[in-house]
């Protein structure tokens, strides 16, 4: 049986699966100046190396009609079966150094053997080193006139903006379910497997929106179960590869920190021969969607973890990654991150489970009903949460900057400067002195840990805006501003440490 993603590889434009990229490579072939210097961006498995190769064959074909190659003049065949030595692919990744560079300028400005044109298809460019990419930029400001640059790269990012001013760039992206349906049907009905389109709806949700993914996968399908593939013998391959632990599952033993049963999990997947590289692959995925929630992007049940909760997860899953390339026991990566995460956590009060949280508060016993505050207040505030009002608010201010402080000493120090004012409707309300400290503290990321904090503190989420300030008025006296356990060594005005002061400076000049 042939390999999926080469027997089905476009050939033509019109075959490319992006049909954005196809129309934006047919404009340029049907224009009389075809620029010298391409870079194809986007993510793996999107198709930029196929469609480089279809456009240095569209550039040379004796027969081009309405900007396709024909595939079938000498020029076309002759790059079709790999041979022509006009067209030069390199691999960035490997192949990143000066030297390198130096080498492909040679050949640059030797002239074409038979074709037209030479083609330079410079793959993971965004891998070339510094004196690389300055050795690269001479060549693509003044290209001799029988060549042509197609660089690409997964991250455009890296890329310095001198090279980049120098291109004409190409956006790829992850296919959409539509375009990957297109791909996966040319496999179906090219090699007449039956399936039905609950089992195709399955697979495309495994294919993280890469073409390549898709067919690969789809493969790997055809050789275990055969050309007819049923809906409940896709789910346990998928089971088999991946294990009986589900994500669900996963997510809610991490949250209870219940280490001894991931781990017996994990080792039992071993045992049965789980690939973990797909289960660790499948969880960053699932992660990554919880968090993408929380600031309401996607649909589906938020995570009980939070944001911080979350990036360190996914961040331990990356470690992961790249850690399973160096150990042959395939489960200890994982398990590593799973150890890490939850140590982490056991050491950080404020990434508790909010119903951990709930629980605490509710064995106080902090019951006071519709409680009228008047503190530093023109009018009288109605609350809408049991036992809080804008004195208790003021009261607890110093252990609110005691309970951020770990995670931002920027923040901390800007609420120090700040009073509150007003509590209403869940609401409470800051008044600050100065633009920066408003703009900085109703950045998204900030405002999350003032929330977080505020709910660690009082066990209920609560919201917060900020109002500038006429005039600056004297500090607010802290009369909680130590931990608990040093209550004897309370002080009645902690002012801002040196640190802060360096952090808050470097916030506002960099």
């Amino acid at each position: 049986m042939s390999v999926f993603h080469l027997k089905y590889r476009p050939t033509k434009i019109s075959e490319l699966d992006l049909v954005e990229v196809a129309d934006t490579l047919r404009n340029f072939l049907k224009s009389n100046d075809i620029p010298q210097s391409f870079l194809f961006s986007g993510p793996k498995g999107s198709g930029k190396t196929s469609a480089a190769r279809i456009l240095a064959r569209a550039i040379n074909c004796q027969e081009r009609k309405d900007g396709e190659p024909c595939n079938k003049c000498s020029n076309c065949q002759e790059i079709l079966s790999g041979g022509s030595i006009d067209i030069i692919e390199m691999d960035a990744a490997s192949n990143r150094g000066i030297e390198d560079v130096r080498g492909l300028k040679e050949k640059a400005y030797l002239s074409p053997g038979k074709l037209k044109y030479k083609i330079f298809i410079i793959d993971e460019v965004h891998m070339m080193t510094k004196e690389a990419f300055n050795a690269l930029l001479k060549l693509i400001e003044e290209p001799p006139s029988h060549t042509i640059f197609i660089l690409c790269t997964t991250d455009v990012s890296k890329i310095p903006e001198t090279v980049m001013s120098r291109l004409i760039k190409v956006d790829f992206r992850k296919g959409d379910k539509k375009a990957l349906k297109a791909s996966l049907t040319k496999i179906i009905e090219g090699e007449k497997i039956e399936i039905d389109e609950k089992t195709i709806d399955f697979i495309l949700n495994k294919s993280d929106g890469s073409f390549r993914n898709l067919q690969k996968n789809f493969n790997e399908l055809v050789l275990s179960l055969g050309k007819s593939i049923k809906y409940e013998d896709l789910v346990s391959f998928y089971i088999n590869k991946s294990g009986d632990y589900n994500e669900v599952e996963f997510e809610e033993d991490l949250s209870v920190g219940d280490i001894k049963k991931i781990l017996e999990r994990l080792e039992k997947m071993a045992i049965d021969g789980v690939d973990f590289v797909d289960f660790r692959q499948n969880l960053m995925e699932y992660f990554m969607k919880k968090l993408l929630l929380i600031f309401d992007v996607g649909v589906g049940k938020k995570s009980d973890l939070g944001v911080a909760q979350l990036e360190s997860l996914i961040t331990l899953l990356i470690r992961a990654a790249k850690q399973e390339k160096e150990t042959d026991i395939d489960q200890l990566p994982l398990e590593l991150a799973v150890i890490d995460f939850i140590d982490n956590n056991k050491k950080n009060p404020l990434v508790k489970p909010k119903d951990e949280v709930k629980a605490e508060i509710k064995e106080e016993k902090e019951v006071e009903d519709n409680v009228v505050a008047t503190v530093n207040c023109e009018e009288p505030l109605v609350l809408e949460v049991t036992g809080m009002d804008l004195e208790k608010i003021i009261n607890s201010w110093g252990n609110i900057l005691l309970t951020i402080k770990p995670f931002n000493h920027s923040v901390e120090a800007f609420l120090r400067a700040s009073r509150p004012i007003k509590f209403v409707n869940r609401k409470l309300t800051l008044e600050v002195f100065y633009p920066f400290h408003k703009d900085r503290l109703e950045e998204p990321k900030n405002k999350k840990i003032v929330e977080d904090g505020l709910f660690r503190v009082f066990g209920v989420e609560l919201m917060f805006e900020c109002v500038l300030g006429k005039s600056r008025k004297a500090p607010l006296i802290i009369q909680n501003d130590t931990p608990v356990e040093n209550v004897s060594d309370q002080l009645t005005d902690k002012k801002v440490d040196n640190k802060d002061l360096y952090d808050v400076a470097k916030d506002i000049f960099g």
